[in-house]
């Protein structure tokens, strides 16, 4: 990770623990207060919430609603939430 990747956005790329590719939209300082209000009101749903926002496919989210990634594999949602949660300390130390 690079300070200018975090400012700039750029998509992180990486793979999940069977191989399976992903690319995550950077958080904005929109996401994080959008973040901070899910996680307050609704808990349950930031996980969802996290893939729903961050996880894109040619730059085109790959669900267009909280509830869609609701409705996906939860094993499958657990795991992006999991990579998609440190992209929100970047930056920090």
């Amino acid at each position: 990770m690079s300070i200018r990747d975090a400012l700039t956005l750029r998509d992180w790329k990486g793979t999940l623990a069977d191989g399976t590719p992903v690319v995550l939209r950077r958080p904005s300082a929109l996401d994080l207060l959008e973040a901070l209000e899910v996680n307050a009101k609704t808990p349950e749903r930031l996980g969802a919430w996290m893939v729903a926002r961050h996880l894109v496919e040619d730059g085109v989210p790959v669900f267009a609603s909280v509830d869609e990634a609701l409705a996906a594999d939860a094993f499958m949602v657990q795991r992006i939430a999991q990579l998609v949660e440190p992209l929100y300390a970047e930056g920090r130390d």
